[in-house]
């Protein structure tokens, strides 16, 4: 995974935002795994990211810190390829604390839209 920088993923989060991307988001620590599907970016500010599942589903990164890397859905084991078969490459985030780490990855389906949203205009 090749690093980014802080002001590159600043950008990559606000185009989600603007984009209205659905985003999955896999954390972990040494004691959980969290995987959630179906986020969008509501808020990115410098130090801070809002994820919004839902209506009532809120998830905020803070950011200060942090680390990025690009993503890709296929580097992860071959069980999971189901999984991430719905996504186009991401982000990782890797928080001051050694142990967190997160990933973001936009849905296939989006893209898919978006190119057949061009492509009739």
């Amino acid at each position: 995974m090749s690093e980014i920088s802080y002001a590159d993923a600043l950008d990559t989060f606000g185009r989600w935002a603007r984009q209205n991307e659905k985003l999955a988001v896999l954390g972990s620590n040494s004691g959980f795994v969290i995987s959630l599907r179906g986020a969008q970016v509501t808020l990115c500010l410098d130090d801070m990211l809002q994820l919004t599942f839902s209506e009532d589903g809120t998830l905020r990164f803070f950011l200060r810190g942090a680390a990025f890397s690009l993503a890709d859905p296929k580097d992860f084991p071959v069980e999971y390829g189901a999984w991430f078969a719905e996504f186009e490459k991401g982000m990782q985030i890797r928080f001051v604390n050694l142990e967190m780490q997160c990933f973001i990855f936009p849905s296939r389906e989006n893209h898919a839209d978006q190119n057949n949203r061009s492509k009739s205009e």
